[in-house]
């Protein structure tokens, strides 16, 4: 049966702006949390970041974008420009914010000829409006980018944010929709982070899930610094996909947004049921990997292994045994998970991948009786070690799997352990994917 990818139909609000004129922090106070990076560096968003603004039971997705620029001829801004001109075709109503300190600049005029070049619904709204007496003096020339009246804020002071929201409910409303009969994703929604070191090809294996070039696919290292989500259904299953910015060694991150952007990461690791780790083909698994995974798996997050770039790896039938035992050396402490052969430009691997996540997923779910956990301690093929014993065991907990055993004494050695969950893999149930944390306590 072919995949059905379908999105949540919520109204999309979009915000524009040339750089630094404050998109990424009026995003931020609108949805509750610091999400986009906030910065006084031009630029700093290259990505579409998205996510809900929910105002007394009633709710919409906003979308903070790139700045749109003039005269660039990098790739990256010129790659966001286009996506954000994309982006303009989808959405219900555009929030076009300029300068209400240090009035209008050439760029804004641009935008504004793109904008009614569009068609959008354009919400003028004039940021950072702290002083009414400076504020008054640039307010006449405002209106010339002929949107009317500009909504005057400061994202930074809070002002006036209750009004605005109350405003863009009011317009949306207007357009027919029922922002209170918007539901909620599903509790069952699984929550997929794609994570690995840069320029390995997480945002073109993203793309290829989503189907839809919304990130920045660059052959850059390090183009990606927003956390992107992504909600879409396939066969009725939910899936919340997080595209992130590489994570690199300590020693490298030098600068306050790369910094920012390894702790957002890290972030949604932890706040994912399933991890897939995407490693490139061509350079194996390298020592950052190896962190990545070993976070993930402290972490007690369902893993899955993506091999990128297959398409480019000669002989790739001989070079099969050969990826899967270096595997199985250098990330032998996730060696349940499993493994994945992808190429996200010939889209070589996505049926399967989905599998994995579905696999790994079920597994950190999985509950196990407890009469077989007992059965498989009878069937332990090595023997406690010398003055410990095992009377009985049984499962404690899901996401991940947790497994308590009453012994004679707690302090037991980590050889033993891996032993435990060897067998309880072997004779129970593999737990695909999924870490195996086990407990000891002493009886009475």
């Amino acid at each position: 049966m072919e995949e059905i990818l379908t999105k949540n139909k919520v109204p999309v609000i979009l915000l524009v702006g040339k750089s630094n004129v404050g998109k990424s922090t009026l995003f931020n106070k609108l949805i509750g949390k610091r999400k986009s990076i906030v910065t006084d560096e031009s630029g700093t968003t290259r990505d579409a970041v998205v996510d809900r603004v929910v105002w007394y039971g009633k709710q919409f997705q906003l979308v903070d974008t790139c700045g749109i620029f003039e005269g660039k001829e990098d790739e990256i801004y010129e790659k966001g420009k286009e996506i954000t001109m994309k982006a303009l075709e989808e959405a219900d109503l555009v929030l076009f914010l300029v300068d209400g300190r240090n009035g209008i600049a050439s760029e804004d005029y641009t935008i504004a000829e793109l904008l009614r070049k569009s068609e959008a619904d354009v919400l003028l709204i004039s940021n950072k409006v702290e002083n009414e007496k400076l504020y008054q003096m640039i307010y006449p020339e405002l209106f010339s980018l002929g949107f009317g009246e500009p909504f005057p804020i400061s994202a930074e002071h809070s002002k006036n944010l209750d009004e605005l929201v109350e405003n863009i409910i009011e317009r949306l409303e207007t357009k027919g929709y029922d922002l209170t009969t918007l539901s909620e994703e599903s509790k069952n929604t699984t929550r997929v982070a794609i994570v690995g070191k840069p320029n390995v090809g997480k945002s073109s294996i993203f793309n290829m899930i989503i189907d839809e070039e919304r990130t920045l696919v660059t052959p850059i290292a390090g183009t990606t610094r927003d956390i992107i989500d992504e909600f879409i259904e396939i066969d009725g299953k939910s899936y919340l996909f997080v595209d992130t910015a590489g994570l690199r060694r300590k020693s490298k991150i030098d600068v306050f947004i790369e910094r920012i952007s390894t702790l957002r990461t890290i972030e949604s690791i932890e706040r994912s049921d399933v991890v897939v780790l995407v490693i490139d083909a061509t350079e194996g698994v390298t020592r950052q990997d190896q962190r990545i995974a070993g976070l993930a798996e402290r972490k007690g997050k369902g893993t899955v292994i993506a091999l990128n770039k297959w398409d480019l790896i000669k002989n790739s039938e001989k070079k099969v045994k050969e990826f899967l035992g270096e595997i199985h050396e250098k990330l032998y402490f996730i060696d349940y998970s499993p493994i994945v052969f992808t190429s996200a430009i010939n889209k070589i691997g996505y049926r399967e991948l989905l599998k994995a996540i579905d696999a790994s997923y079920e597994s950190l779910h999985r509950k196990v009786p407890t009469s077989a956990i007992n059965s498989m301690l009878q069937r332990l093929i090595i023997k406690p070690p010398h003055g410990l014993k095992l009377y009985y065991g049984l499962q404690v907990d899901i996401r991940p799997p947790i497994f308590l055993f009453f012994v004679n004494k707690s302090d037991v050695p980590e050889s033993f352990q891996s032993a435990i969950r060897r067998s309880i893999r072997e004779n129970i149930d593999p737990f695909t994917g999924a870490p195996i944390f086990l407990k000891f306590k002493e009886k009475d």
